[in-house]
């Protein structure tokens, strides 16, 4: 696979070793190539995990498959597995497709900030992948604002479970120049959508219970 790569990576190869074997694919954020995406596409499906620009943060992401687990990203990110890791989906109608039960409040919150940096948790139907499903039978949901992201969504076919691209207790970047040389490395492929202007992970909202409930403050106010 030829993916085109940015001077950026000599410079850091120089700078660090741990970054001179990950390949560079430089994306333009306001009108995707399509050739583009369909490689970023094909190093998903391999099951690999890739580092995309959002429209908050830059994030770490890996096929949501039944074949793939979420542990390729906490190992990534120095993390413990104490967490679910949210999905990002393409579409709105998978909000009712990956979720079961879904209520009310949750579709009207949806519908007024998809595509936008609002996660859902939800209650997990079987569509999704076992091992994807937080303890409590939850699922994360976010639909994007990034054309890039969800250009890539679209290309695989299935959500993407995605986190920020940082190591654990770190800032997330906001810029491919921001990413750890040590996360960057365990990458197999970093996407360059150019700075980011969001900058603050996205509200993440329960809509486990009868009323929607906050659980991390962020750009939607709700």
């Amino acid at each position: 696979m030829a993916f085109l790569l940015s001077s950026n990576v000599a410079r850091a190869a120089r700078d660090n070793d741990h970054s001179v074997n990950t390949p560079l694919l430089i994306i333009n954020p306001a009108a995707p190539e399509p050739e583009r995406i369909v490689q970023a596409a094909e190093v998903l499906l391999a099951g690999q995990f890739v580092i995309l620009p959002t429209d908050t943060v830059y994030g770490v992401g890996l096929l949501a498959s039944d074949t793939a687990s979420p542990d390729r990203l906490f190992e990534g990110k120095r993390r413990q597995r104490d967490k679910g890791i949210p999905l990002l989906v393409a579409s709105a109608d998978e909000l009712a497709r990956l979720g079961r039960d879904v209520p009310e409040h949750a579709r009207k919150l949806a519908s007024r900030h998809w595509p936008g940096a609002l996660t859902l948790v939800v209650r997990a139907s079987d569509e999704v992948p076992g091992e994807f499903v937080a303890a409590d039978g939850s699922i994360a949901l976010r639909m994007p604002a990034n054309d890039i992201a969800r250009a890539l969504l679209k290309a695989v076919g299935m959500p993407v479970a995605c986190s920020s691209a940082n190591l654990s207790g770190l800032a997330p970047a906001c810029s491919v120049q921001q990413l750890d040389p040590l996360l960057r490395a365990a990458a197999a492929l970093v996407i360059d959508g150019g700075s980011l202007s969001g900058g603050v992970a996205s509200t993440v909202v329960s809509c486990l219970e009868d009323e929607p409930r906050v659980l991390r403050p962020g750009p939607v106010a709700i």
